[in-house]
């Protein structure tokens, strides 16, 4: 009887209730059950859901249980006890990524930051993947195989009606998986390319979070309290690195970073200042919200002063997406504030006394924190770059600008040619030279980015329309569920999706001049999976057999554990020994034994990985060349042959490849007898250049070679091409004087040689030493002996144990001693 009067939403209390009645517990246990009924045994609720138990009521005005209940409801409700959400394995595995994503890092692997940090992401995924597969299992055995399979379709449609978001992400998925096997190179593009680490697996594991994340908070506000705590505190540790690094106190010395103005731009824990940037601006909208909900006021005041401080932080990495995105944070906070008090629908409150003492003390706090801030970014090399750096916000004559719209539109050429599927999955970087702008190599010399800097068009470049179809519908859907959760939403969620909504508005807006990283895309993730959740649903999903809300035994923990630990090890523990390997071959030197020895085993744990038997050729090449042994000599250029075919064979397209296996080849022509001919080395030059025609480095390469060969027309002219394109180049007109000099001609190569000295050499400090010293030659050889000295003294100034330039400098300041400044001849 009493499951005939329940609610058709209270399926799951009354499914519950069923073996308690079967048991022998009747009506009773069933009342229980009843939001708000449980404190008031035996009485009926007022409304709501429960308005149909009212028959459960003793009808009899004389017995005293029906007299208490009326009393009961003119005294209101009694007290009872706050109701302390448990929190499930899940949301512990969410907890800890989020906490650990953004700090993680390790100096043993080659990439510190992101490498670490994709680890961690696709360990909790395998975690999360395991207690679902588990869970798939139990429901199989109860089911049979046959039912299961039966089943699927409906609940495949009762997943997409009750989460579109959740069916948006299967759809991009999907374009994802197309694009991987599109790809010139798919193992990569599953494992993700060098400097990129978003390949499929990346992907996969992201989307998991989501849904486990949305499984698991079931939308309630402490879940989000929990996600947002984990984050705060990972924020407040990244903004106290970066707060070091302001201050010139970093405990670690690091060699790649990027600069401003020469000055380093800091990046604390993030490995650079917009990933820095872009995760301080997505989780200050979260920090403010747990200061606002803070109980305690040292608590309340900790977030503050958190929140401050990662402001202070994300003006000083200089990175203009993240100061827009966190401006548009705080617009969509407004804007979704007062959309929620239209819903609202209790009356506003007055203003208590002691609340303007608090915002008047939090303002002189504020002002006080921003003064300290203001004269420590004053007296800081970072002050110096502000004010230039908010000023080019709105310049297109930047050159990170000029930089990021060379890029686009590269991407969006990758679109037109390839609408369906797009390159590749994470390929960006390996189709980026056949679509290289001669512009771009101006700006960014001999720069290949392996991302768009925007995420929109590296999708639509890398998935095709599909994919970026997909994209915008998973943007779409997020927007709708925080629209439903702000209108539609109890009092605690709408309180609770406004900093959600303007932290995922954050993650959207400064992504359209970056890219995803694995703890800004793990963040992203589980907040959408929470408001997911958290969103009233417009029809109810199908109903579900209770046997599917099975628990996991141990059996079906274990079984599942097997592909799980298989895929651990392929996804994360093989291409972390990879890293470490790679991380050995860098600081060895390239000539040494333990280089190439640390090269072929990154090469044999991640066969995929094309730069590693790219480096592994060159490696064999150095020692080659330092060989005196001719039979020696042969084995090793053999070697690097394979090596470099190998590598060719993994990324056709890449020019950089033909370009070095032009130069082993040229390495086994020189050989007596041959093992290659010049015809050869002819080819892969050519077909280097065909494959990134204004890539000035593959043009000296080869020009050089050739020369060096015996082909000085046929590299004279490609050497010529190079000056032609980037006039103020200093490598070509290098080449051209040194060409001069080996044919005595003095005058002409003091000439183009002093032209190089005064081009731009974007760091290339080992050629500007051996130009500097070619000049002193032309220059003795010409009498010219000041000049002389101040050449000799130039290449000593970058290579003081440079022999050839001690010499000149001796001669030239002999010659001065001697009067001999205006003597010609050979030196």
């Amino acid at each position: 009887m009493a499951a005939r009067g329940r609610h058709a939403g209270d399926r799951l209390e009354a499914r519950m209730v069923g073996r308690e009645d079967r048991a022998g517990g009747g009506v009773e246990q069933f009342v229980r059950w009843i939001p708000g009924v449980g404190a008031q045994r035996g009485c009926a609720p007022r409304g709501g859901r429960g308005a149909r138990a009212r028959r459960l009521e003793p009808r009899r005005r004389g017995k005293p249980e029906a007299r208490d209940c009326a009393n009961r409801r003119r005294l209101g409700p009694a007290p009872m006890k706050p109701r302390v959400s448990r929190i499930s394995f899940e949301e512990i595995v969410l907890v800890g990524l989020l906490a650990l994503s953004p700090v993680v890092f390790s100096r043993r692997t080659a990439e510190v930051f992101e490498v670490p940090k994709a680890a961690v992401l696709l360990t909790a995924a395998l975690i999360l993947l395991w207690r679902g597969l588990a869970s798939q299992l139990e429901t199989i055995r109860r089911l049979t195989p046959v039912a299961w399979l039966r089943t699927m379709p409906s609940r495949v449609v009762s997943m997409a009606r009750g989460d579109p978001l959740g069916a948006s992400v299967g759809i991009f998925l999907a374009s994802a998986v197309a694009s991987t096997f599109a790809s010139p190179n798919p193992v990569q593009s599953f494992y993700g390319a060098p400097d990129s680490f978003a390949g499929l697996s990346v992907g996969v594991a992201t989307a998991i979070v989501y849904f486990a994340s949305r499984a698991a908070s079931a939308g309630r506000p402490d879940s989000l309290v929990r996600f947002a705590t984990a984050a705060g505190l990972a924020g407040a540790v990244a903004a106290t690195y970066g707060l070091l690094q302001i201050a010139g106190l970093d405990p670690m010395a690091w060699s790649r970073t990027a600069t401003f103005g020469r000055e380093m731009r800091i990046f604390a824990t993030l490995g650079h200042p917009n990933h820095l940037g872009a995760y301080l601006s997505m989780t200050i909208p979260l920090m403010i919200w747990l200061a606002a909900r803070a109980r305690g006021g040292l608590r309340r005041w900790a977030w503050i002063l958190v929140a401050m401080s990662s402001v202070i932080v994300l003006a000083a990495t200089l990175s203009r997406g993240a100061w827009i995105g966190i401006a548009a944070a705080g617009t969509a906070w407004i804007f979704l504030h007062l959309l929620s008090r239209r819903r609202s629908q209790s009356p506003p409150r007055g203003r208590h006394p002691s609340r303007s003492v608090r915002i008047a003390a939090l303002a002189a706090v504020a002002l006080l924190v921003f003064g300290a801030s203001a004269v420590l970014l004053r007296h800081s090399p970072i002050g110096t770059n502000l004010l230039t750096r908010v000023r080019q916000i709105a310049s297109l004559r930047a050159p990170t600008t000029q930089s990021r719209i060379l890029i686009w539109q590269a991407g969006m050429r990758m679109a037109r040619d390839h609408p369906v599927r797009g390159v590749g999955l994470d390929a960006f970087g390996i189709a980026f030279p056949r679509y290289r702008p001669l512009e771009y190599w101006k700006v960014e010399w001999g720069f290949t980015p392996t991302k768009a800097h925007n995420e929109a068009i590296q999708i639509l470049a890398t998935q095709g329309v599909p994919g970026a179809v997909a994209g915008l519908l998973v943007v779409l859907c997020a927007g709708y569920v925080v629209w439903r959760c702000v209108r539609r939403g109890e009092a605690s969620v709408r309180a609770a999706a406004i900093p959600a909504g303007a932290s995922l508005v954050a993650f959207l807006i400064q992504d359209l001049t970056s890219f995803t990283v694995a703890a800004l895309g793990a963040l992203a993730a589980a907040l959408a999976g929470w408001l997911s959740a958290a969103s009233p649903r417009l029809q109810p999903a199908l109903a579900e057999p209770r046997v599917l809300k099975s628990g996991r035994k141990p059996w079906a923990l274990g079984i599942a554990g097997i592909p799980v630990l298989v895929l651990f090890a392929q996804v994360v523990i093989v291409p972390i020994r990879a890293q470490i390997a790679e991380a050995v071959a860098l600081h060895t030197r390239s000539e040494g034994a333990a280089h190439f020895q640390a090269l072929r085993r990154a090469a044999s744990l991640a066969p995929w990985n094309s730069t590693y038997q790219n480096s592994l050729g060159l490696s064999l090449l150095t020692q080659a060349l330092a060989e005196r042994n001719q039979t020696f000599r042969r084995g090793l250029l053999r070697d690097a042959r394979a090596a470099g075919e190998r590598a060719i064979q993994m990324e056709p397209e890449n020019g950089y490849y033909r370009s070095n296996l032009g130069q082993i080849e040229a390495g086994q022509a020189a050989l007596t007898p041959p093992d290659a001919s010049t015809q050869d080395v002819r080819a892969a030059f050519a077909q280097a250049v065909a494959r990134d025609s204004v890539n000035a480095e593959i043009l000296d390469q080869a020009g050089q070679t050739l020369i060096q060969l015996g082909s000085v027309g046929e590299g004279r002219g490609l050497i010529l091409r190079s000056a032609r394109l980037y006039p103020g180049l200093a490598q070509p007109l290098a080449i051209l004087g040194s060409l001069a000099l080996a044919q005595n001609r003095w005058s002409d190569a003091a000439d183009t040689l002093t032209l190089a000295i005064r081009g731009l050499w974007w760091g290339d400090d080992a050629a500007r030493a051996v130009t500097a010293t070619n000049l002193s030659v032309a220059s003795l050889a010409l009498g010219r002996n000041e000049e002389a000295r101040r050449a000799a003294e130039m290449a000593l100034e970058i290579e003081p144990a440079n022999r050839d330039a001690q010499e000149n400098l001796r001669l030239a300041l002999a010659r001065l001693r001697d009067g001999a400044g205006s003597a010609r001849g050979t030196p």
